[in-house]
């Protein structure tokens, strides 16, 4: 039995608060009441600073590929310091 798994871009928070935010606009233009219009928008804003805020901190701290826990270190038994 195989599986077809078809292949996703790597999508990032920021990516889904920008599109919770874009849900939230679209569900704003169909409410018919202004109190329901305007929940939604203040919703949108919100997703919008959390993508704002996610994307600032992922430019601040660096990936750094490559680097392992070192507890999970330890449990394979790999050594970080280098052999003399």
């Amino acid at each position: 039995m195989s599986f077809d798994v078809p292949a996703r871009t790597a999508v990032t928070k920021e990516d889904d608060y920008r599109r919770n935010a874009a849900e939230s606009i679209e569900l704003a233009n169909r409410a018919v009441a202004i109190q329901d219009k305007g929940r939604q928008l203040r919703l949108a804003e919100n997703w919008l600073d959390l993508a704002d805020r996610a994307h600032r901190l992922s430019r601040a701290r660096p990936r750094s590929a490559g680097r392992e826990h070192p507890l999970l270190r330890e449990k394979l038994g790999r050594d970080p310091r280098p052999v003399e």
